[in-house]
């Protein structure tokens, strides 16, 4: 067989057995041999002439290739993500080098993917371009024998290590780790990879004198060498500096577990790092309180004295109380003028009276910059063994007994009840189950009829959402919709309700021969959203149904925002046929000015207003339907439950009505029984 060194350039690279190519200075590939094609899925005839498919925007990566081999005539990159044919991401080490040989001008890329095997032979290492020569020059390097000793050493890395090359050859190449990393399993990783004739790359700590203050990390690709007998010669290691990139990553990293003002844990850290304690606790007898303690009004104190007075004070908090707190006891700071505390150990009475000499520790005043502030604090406190699962569930428990316990008043301390327990539980139940429940269609709806005043006469539906669980029962909306909201399901549920009622007026249309309406109460956060409107573009289209039989129903509140988006998306309803209501109008101090401008067709008087006609005569019903007449709007009232209600309204202007007094909203099969027998 002839030498490597005589074969032609596109055979030279056929006979390496390694994934590699050439490519000109534009990117197109030159050359591509059959272990590139292994490696990365794309065959020769698909590549060549074509931009690098392998590297993700490739013109970046060339306009950084050319000014550092300007400077190295040979350079690796670190472990790097390349594309594969199929999609999946291919991790390996690239050599570059720059050429021009013959009529080929551009680079050379060689990829040595982490655990790549069969390797190259000593011959064709050696031969690859001058590689090592190249290596020796530009990254720290280092040979040993198949026993590991050091027989090779370059410059670089005995200047890294600050000790001259005769004082390393004959030793054990994993002597350079850094010495607290002896017991680590680093070594034992890279033996593993190594003796499986694998390549290793990685992160590795070293000795430096050039690091004093900070650890010496070097990333190694370490390359086992095989003889044509595929037996282990030597082993090469190169590699380069990343000290600098693992000191800012554990700079991130500590900024992302520490509050950055005071340096203890926060939320996130404190998670992490205790994550374990309910596990400590099931397997023993023990006790653990999680304790939250809020500076009361703190917002005030950094508005009133500035953010430094602000600064300084949470900095002496966490100092007054370090030093009264238990040694066993842990601080952490979530954020702002919010601490946590976790109690190891001390029972509840014991917590309790800490938490007391706490508050009063606190409530001295505090010397600041010349001014002496005074504090009340508010404590939230849960113990474990409870009725929970996490650690974070237990923090959630223990800043909602932190918020109870603020609306009593400041300066209080609130321990989670057992009430208080089992409606956490219910509440972490409902959320887990809501995901499910739109999926698996556990959500239902119910219809309430709405009539005519004047003549009694069934004009329409209001459709209302309701949820049975197998376990929990009927869950009422007031308890589950703030949830969804918070979850962000909401918007899906609604899209559901708004569909599902729009099908079902349309097959009750068909049953009578006289105009019927649905209405749909819309939240916030739909009426915003853009599938909101490709739902009322979709149903307008597809269910071939009059739009303005549609009444979709929107709280006042979200109308007296008055904000050009809110207007422009009334516009936008208003364009598609659709009619808007506002709903439980008069609860929300509405002015004339901005109803009159507001194109909405309809008002619904909320029935706290009923009532109060009933109780005490009041004209404030009356005046409300007046001032919906005079504004030529459709007006509802719903919650229509006495007769004597119903006949006070027929004396006024007012259009419709809904209520317990003709019917309580119905299921689907109710409400066709309900139009059949009004129909005869």
């Amino acid at each position: 067989m002839a030498s490597l060194r005589d074969l032609p350039i596109d055979e030279f690279i056929d006979a390496l057995s390694v994934p590699c190519c050439y490519i000109n200075l534009d990117g197109n590939v030159l050359l591509w041999n059959e272990y590139a094609e292994t490696l990365f899925g794309w065959g020769r005839n698909e590549v060549l002439h074509h931009p690098l498919p392998v590297v993700q925007h490739l013109q970046d990566a060339l306009e950084s290739w050319s000014p550092m081999l300007l400077q190295y005539p040979f350079s690796t990159t670190a472990m790097t993500p390349f594309k594969h044919k199929n999609g999946s991401v291919v991790y390996a080490t690239a050599y570059l080098q720059s050429f021009s040989i013959n009529n080929y001008t551009g680079y050379f890329l060689a990829f040595l993917p982490k655990g790549f095997g069969p390797l190259i032979s000593t011959e064709q290492f050696n031969l690859l371009h001058h590689f090592q020569a190249m290596i020796e020059q530009s990254t720290y390097y280092l040979a040993t024998n198949a026993y590991g000793e050091i027989t090779e050493i370059n410059p670089l890395l005995c200047g890294l290590i600050g000790a001259p090359d005769h004082q390393f050859i004959g030793r054990n190449w994993f002597e350079l780790i850094h010495p607290s990393f002896e017991n680590h399993p680093l070594a034992e990783d890279v033996l593993q990879a190594l003796t499986t004739d694998r390549i290793w790359n990685g992160e590795m700590p070293v000795r430096s004198e050039r690091h004093v203050r900070n650890m010496c990390w070097l990333n190694l690709t370490v390359v086992p060498i095989l003889s044509d007998e595929g037996e282990i010669v030597q082993y090469t290691a190169f590699g380069f500096d990343v000290s600098d990139k693992k000191r800012l990553e554990q700079e991130v990293n500590y900024l992302a577990y520490h509050n950055d003002l005071t340096g203890l844990l926060n939320k996130k850290g404190w998670l992490r790092q205790y994550s374990h304690v309910l596990t400590d606790v099931d397997q023993g007898d023990g006790l653990v309180h999680v304790a939250l303690f809020d500076i009361d009004r703190f917002k005030i104190i950094n508005e009133s004295f500035g953010s430094r007075v602000g600064n300084e004070l949470l900095l002496q908090i966490k100092d007054r109380a370090a030093q009264f707190l238990p040694e066993t006891s842990v601080m952490f700071h979530p954020s702002g003028g919010l601490f946590g505390l976790i109690f190891f150990e001390q029972s509840k009475e014991e917590v309790f009276q800490l938490l007391r000499q706490l508050q009063h520790e606190l409530q001295r005043p505090f010397r600041i910059y010349h001014h002496s502030i005074m504090v009340s604090i508010s404590i939230g406190c849960v113990f474990y063994p409870s009725a929970t699962s996490s650690l974070e569930e237990l923090y959630t428990r223990a800043e909602s007994a932190l918020f109870k316990g603020k609306r009593i008043g400041v300066g209080t301390i609130q321990f989670v009840t057992k009430d208080m327990d089992d409606a956490f539980s219910r509440q972490i139940h409902i959320e887990k189950a809501l995901y499910q429940a739109l999926e698996e269609k556990h959500f239902y709806l119910e219809y309430q009829p709405k009539y005519e005043l004047k003549t009694d006469t069934l004009i329409g539906f209001e459709a209302l959402l309701r949820w049975h669980h197998e376990e929990l029962g009927q869950i009422p909306p007031s308890e589950f919709i703030p949830l969804a909201e918070e979850m962000a399901l909401i918007v899906p549920i609604n899209n559901w309700v708004i569909l599902e009622a729009a099908k079902q007026l349309k097959a009750w249309q068909q049953l009578v021969d006289h105009p019927l309406s649905m209405a749909v109460n819309i939240s916030p956060n739909q009426f915003r959203s853009d599938s909101f409107i490709n739902t009322l573009r979709n149903i307008k289209q597809q269910l071939n149904l009059n739009p303005s039989d549609i009444i979709l129903e929107i709280t006042e509140s979200l109308v007296m925002q008055q904000t050009d988006e809110i207007i422009a998306r009334m516009d936008q309803i208003k364009r598609l046929d659709y009619r808007l209501s506002i709903d439980d109008f008069g609860t929300g101090f509405s002015s004339l000015q901005y109803l009159k401008s507001f194109p909405v067709d309809e008002l619904k008087i909320d029935k706290v207003f009923l009532d109060d006609w009933l109780t005490s005569k009041s004209h404030l019903l009356d005046v409300i339907v007046h001032l919906g007449k005079s504004l030529n709007l459709h007006v509802v009232a719903e919650g229509v439950e006495d007769q004597e209600m119903l006949d006070h309204l027929k004396q006024t202007a007012c259009d419709s009505f809904q209520g317990f007094l003709y019917a309580k909203p119905l299921p689907p099969i109710e409400v066709v029984r309900l139009l059949t027998d009004n129909s005869q």
